[in-house]
């Protein structure tokens, strides 16, 4: 029997195994920016400022195991054998043997599910921790029911009651400020069990038999007291704390605390609880297995129809996760995206740009990342509308800003400085702070020549485990002040003795090129691109990287009065350089619809003048079409173009 047993652990260890293996490979990036927008400190001011709130611990507990997302498997090896040991705590405490054993893996399936449905939760959920706090706040239940089952079989029978009911209270008391709902939960655990019968296998009918024997001793009076006990303590517990300890928390919340809160602005997601209530009848399921299994008409039963009513339950949770895991190409492209600007590597962000399906449009925040790069690769003029244009908004059931996820980093790698820490302030108070808001305002910090400001949160990140060495790499820095004057960073890279490193010269000095901005009080209304746009469009500068980017957004904008002083500005900042495509095509394009500009002199490439020429011609051809059946047409011609661009991409909303 205890072969059989042991190939069955071993199928509960390979099922495990996958979910990791699926969990590294599907959701890679998902893992690592979720310890970018988490922050643990071995500080005693960091546990009281989670312990204002009840489920404090199960906070610190998830942030502090989050961290080893860092290593996005490292962090899945931790996941996974915390599900295993929440395995050996069911089939102990449950007393499952054979193919019952498959029943434990129910409760990690449900914790996966609450998992891997995240989304764009994990830039909007408030609960610090939140990935692993569902696996702690289980893992305590368990350990709680664990503990009561040491103490009933140490203690005589005449005091089981009296050390139920204490260590019940302990539970719910103790437990509520330092996990929240899932103490609750425990005292739910340890109220109900002892309504349970006690199975009674072959293999350990001596021990379960004097199990029997002890929980009898109880009688039914003193069942139902614990069960009674169990729920006024749930009731009254977080009331009495409420009143006394936590009056930041809502008195409607005080139930649920410690629990991710599926809410936004006024909006509530009931659907996201779905995974949560999947833990509760998971329990429900095992406990009812277990009781079922103290009756002698199921010892009868084979091993083969248990294992296939087991597998049934299994493969039905399976399904489970699969329905709730969150499935979306342009997500994944903008965390991938985001990882790797802040690599500086631009040259991947456009690789994913590339991949993926023609026919899903990209988000208004790929878009922006694409042109990104391109500016940063100086290639943005040549190769601007090769890539995939669309609007498509990110798919969540409330509206998601590009301020909230992807916009600080625009902001930042932009030149505006002050509008990316403004973000990130407003963020941290709003949704907790994050190690990637840290490394955003230091480096904000250091372009304002705040040096004191950048100290302090680089004192922070030197506190945590992974980031410590970013911090002392920017910290470095500080003691070169005069490198983040561009004047003087300038100088010494001519004197072929530069002020920063290869790497920070490449992160550092574009931007600065683009803080040539009048310095004036305004606001972006949330919207990131628009906002960006009207800046650089309006703008006008000496700085050839500054002027290059006012030529840009004016083509973006379709503005041709803005666009022609720029365009004359930079080819006279830029004689010796071949004008690149797309703007001799907006050029080309703007001489032919108005006559305010004299082109008949200027040297267009001769594939300029034909892929205009044709796309005319085409558009005759094509008169009777309507513009969505146009935009389709022309695409494998003229999508490469400004022109289609100009005529064809309507309707494009910026946020």
């Amino acid at each position: 029997m205890k072969n059989k047993n042991l190939l069955y652990w071993l199928a509960v260890v390979g099922l495990l195994v996958i979910a990791g293996v699926k969990l590294v490979s599907e959701e890679y990036e998902l893992l690592w920016r979720a310890q970018e927008l988490n922050l643990w400190l071995p500080t005693g001011l960091y546990w009281k400022t989670l312990m204002q709130y009840p489920g404090g611990a199960a906070s610190w507990f998830g942030t502090y195991l989050t961290q080893f997302f860092y290593y996005p498997w490292l962090g899945t090896v931790i996941l996974c054998a915390l599900w295993f040991i929440i395995c050996l705590l069911i089939a102990w405490l449950y007393r499952l043997r054979g193919p019952w054993v498959w029943l434990t893996l129910l409760i990690p399936l449900a914790l996966m599910a609450c998992f891997v449905q995240t989304g764009y939760w994990i830039y909007y959920q408030k609960l610090q921790g939140h990935l692993f706090v569902p696996t702690v706040g289980v893992l305590f239940a368990l350990l709680s029911l664990a503990v009561q089952r040491l103490l009933d079989n140490s203690l005589p029978s005449k005091f089981m009651l009296w050390s139920r009911l204490l260590w019940m209270s302990l539970v719910c008391i103790v437990g509520y400020p330092l996990f929240g709902a899932w103490a609750l939960g425990a005292t739910a655990l340890l109220g109900t069990n002892v309504l349970l019968p006690t199975p009674c296998g072959e293999e350990d009918s001596s021990s379960t038999k004097l199990a029997q024997a002890r929980t009898s001793s109880l009688g039914t009076v003193g069942k139902g007291l614990l069960f009674l006990f169990a729920l006024l303590l749930i009731a009254a517990v977080p009331q009495i704390y409420y009143q006394r300890f936590f009056e930041m928390t809502q008195r409607v919340y005080v139930y649920v605390a410690g629990l991710p809160s599926m809410r936004y602005s006024k909006d509530s997601f009931e659907q996201y609880r779905y995974s949560y209530y999947a833990i509760i009848v998971a329990f429900a399921l095992i406990a009812v297995v277990s009781a079922f299994d103290s009756f002698s008409v199921a010892r009868k039963l084979r091993a083969s129809l248990r294992a296939v009513f087991a597998l049934i339950l299994v493969f039905l949770g399976i399904a489970g996760v699969q329905r709730c895991w969150y499935h979306d190409a342009n997500f994944q492209k903008e965390l991938a995206m985001s990882h790797a600007i802040e690599d500086l590597d631009w040259e991947r962000v456009l690789t994913i740009a590339r991949d993926g399906s023609s026919e899903v449009k990209p988000t208004r925040q790929m878009v922006m990342f694409k042109n990104l790069a391109l500016f940063r690769l100086g290639r943005a003029g040549n190769e601007m509308f090769f890539y995939p244009e669309g609007s498509t908004q990110q798919n969540a059931p409330w509206r998601v800003h590009m301020a909230q996820i992807g916009g600080k980093l625009v902001y930042y790698h932009y030149g505006k400085e002050n509008f990316c820490y403004r973000w990130c302030m407003e963020d941290g108070v709003e949704f907790g702070w994050k190690a990637e808001t840290f490394k955003l305002m230091v480096r904000n910090c250091l372009l304002n020549h705040e040096w004191t400001v950048a100290r302090k949160y680089l004192d922070l990140l030197k506190k945590t485990r992974f980031h410590r060495q970013w911090a002392e790499h920017y910290e470095a820095l500080l003691n070169t002040p005069e490198a983040f004057d561009l004047d003087k960073l300038e100088a010494s890279v001519k004197a072929g003795k530069p002020l920063m490193g290869e790497r920070d010269l490449k992160e550092f000095a574009p931007i600065m090129h683009l803080m040539t901005y009048p310095n004036r009080l305004d606001g972006d209304n949330t919207l990131v691109e628009m906002y960006l746009l009207q800046t650089f469009a309006h703008g006008n500068g000496d700085d050839p990287l500054f002027q290059e980017m006012t030529l840009i957004s004016a083509m973006q904008m379709k503005d041709i009065d803005l666009f022609w002083p720029r365009f004359m500005k930079f080819a006279t900042m830029h004689p010796k350089i071949h004008m690149p495509r797309h703007y001799q095509e907006a050029a080309y394009l703007y001489g032919h619809l108005e006559n305010k500009v004299d082109i008949s002199r200027m040297p267009f490439d001769p594939e300029v003048r034909d892929s205009y020429d044709r796309f005319m011609k085409f558009n005759e051809q094509c008169g009777p079409m309507t513009e969505e059946q146009k935009a389709v047409a022309f695409y494998p011609q003229f999508g490469s173009t400004f022109y289609y661009f100009y005529f064809l991409m309507r309707n494009q909303k910026t946020n």
